[in-house]
């Protein structure tokens, strides 16, 4: 399970400035489980509309798309409230169907699965304690008449058309980013009359085969990292040798786990747990500034800069829908998975990746529903319609090949680059490109500031907060 939970690509999260209230419409809408049985049962969405400031300019709306799969999407809803984007333009936000508010199923299986991850078990023995869990959501649901041939992207992206056309809406731009450029582009697919334009961000293309190449993403990430590390003086001179240290210290890991208490409960940090802690702290520019001094952690039994990250992975674990996230998974990426890939990246991995897809992490996806996509799932999406595709160096989730692969299909797509940024990209020149892109999307936008290099500002010494 632990391996899976580093797969996981965690929502985009913008800040924003605090100013007065305005104008909210909340709102629920009902939506069929499965489109394709005439005896579905339905599903109450909620949703939220936040009314442009300025309710005369007539600008067509955007509607953001949470990541995950699995994440809640109005828990944003502080995050765009006084958004610049929103001067003009309506933002809209409905927890996807499983999500948050829309119904989800098994809300505490993250804590159970966070509780398993506290052990010191072997791949085996993780795999039976976390299908354990599994077993028992999936009963706990079939109790309920849920569906689970329901969740996927497509019907995900029929909700949003609905959600549209509820609204009265002619068309809409389109907000996302990691698993939200998977429904953005399955929207624009699927129903290509309904939007004006498409800003998205962190790509995760259907062609992408996530599966097969999560590992040396990852890697590839990881070490690009370590590299810029080793290229600034001062984080050189304070953490000299971190590829050859972080080898040294997952090893050490494996026959001796670091015990600690966390959060009022015994956890034993092994090398699974570490990959976990470092691939969340991958996730953006400041996180990736802490990665040396968590491997430094790891090799000295600093036990508080351990507590500190693992409050992040803690997060994660809570913060998405499981039931939603294996089922898209299981639909749209597990037919096209390639076990031999998967292992040829193992034997390869330069940290020594400690997993075995027959035994574990596979076969839990494999385990949770019988239902398979066909295989439109693993084709790109061919479109005219106006898209922003941004993609960052040092994503370790959907690496900068993800974009350059889809955007070849898209007639007036613009390619938007940012070296130094993680999965998570939240800087004021993508927010200015975007705007000028949602104003004029037919014309591509002056992108000159994303040539401007921000190295990252390593933490040298600090306690990591």
């Amino acid at each position: 399970m632990r391996f899976w939970v580093i797969l996981v690509f965690i929502a985009l999260l913008f800040a924003c400035n605090s100013n007065p209230e305005n104008i909210t419409i909340d709102g629920i809408l009902e939506v069929p489980e499965n489109r394709n049985d005439p005896n579905s049962r339905t599903l109450k969405l909620v949703y939220k509309v936040l009314k442009a400031k300025d309710t005369t300019s007539g600008k067509a709306p955007i509607v953001y798309l949470q990541g995950g799969p699995g994440a809640p999407t109005l828990i944003m809803e502080a995050f765009w409230k006084d958004h610049p984007l929103r001067n003009d333009r309506d933002i809209v936000l409905m927890d996807q169907r499983g999500t948050g508010e829309s119904e989800a199923n098994c809300r505490e299986l993250g804590n159970s699965l966070f509780d398993v991850m506290r052990q010191d078990l072997d791949i085996e023995d993780d795999y039976k304690a976390s299908s354990a869990q599994l077993d028992k959501c999936r009963e706990a649901i079939k109790q309920k008449g849920v569906d689970l041939a329901g969740y996927n992207s497509r019907e995900n992206a029929a909700d949003f058309e609905d959600l549209r056309k509820a609204l009265g809406y002619k068309n809409w731009n389109l907000f996302g980013a990691s698993y939200g450029t998977r429904l953005g582009l399955t929207i624009m697919r699927d129903f290509p009359n309904g939007v004006r334009s498409a800003v998205l961000s962190a790509i995760l293309p259907p062609e992408a085969n996530f599966l097969n190449n999560s590992i040396q993403n990852f890697e590839n990430s990881l070490f690009k990292a370590l590299e810029r590390c080793a290229e600034n003086p001062d984080c050189n001179e304070r953490f000299p040798n971190m590829e050859e240290r972080l080898v040294n210290v997952l090893k050490k890991l494996q026959s001796d786990p670091l015990q600690f208490d966390f959060d009022g409960k015994p956890f034993v940090l092994n090398t699974h747990d570490a990959y976990l802690l470092i691939f969340v702290s991958l996730y953006d520019r400041y996180s990736i500034a802490n990665i040396p001094l968590l491997i430094e952690a790891m090799e000295n039994g600093e036990i508080e800069i351990i507590r500190n990250i693992l409050k992040s992975s803690g997060y994660i674990f809570n913060f998405m829908n499981w039931p939603m996230n294996y089922s898209v998974m299981v639909y749209e990426e597990l037919p096209f998975n390639d076990l031999e890939a998967i292992n040829h990246a193992v034997n390869n991995s330069e940290i020594g990746f400690v997993y075995t897809p027959n035994s574990s992490d596979i076969k839990l996806l494999a385990d949770w529903h019988p239902f398979r996509a066909s295989n439109i799932e693993n084709q790109p999406v061919v479109s005219e319609i106006p898209t922003l595709m941004t993609s960052a160096g040092l994503d370790h989730v959907t690496p900068i090949s993800n974009a350059k692969g889809a955007i070849k299909h898209l007639k007036n797509g613009y390619e938007l680059i940012f070296l130094d940024e993680g999965h998570n990209i939240m800087n004021p020149c993508f927010f200015q490109i975007a705007e000028d892109f949602l104003n004029d999307p037919l014309n591509k936008p002056n992108m000159d500031c994303s040539l401007e290099r921000h190295p990252i500002e390593w933490n040298l010494s600090s306690p990591v907060q």
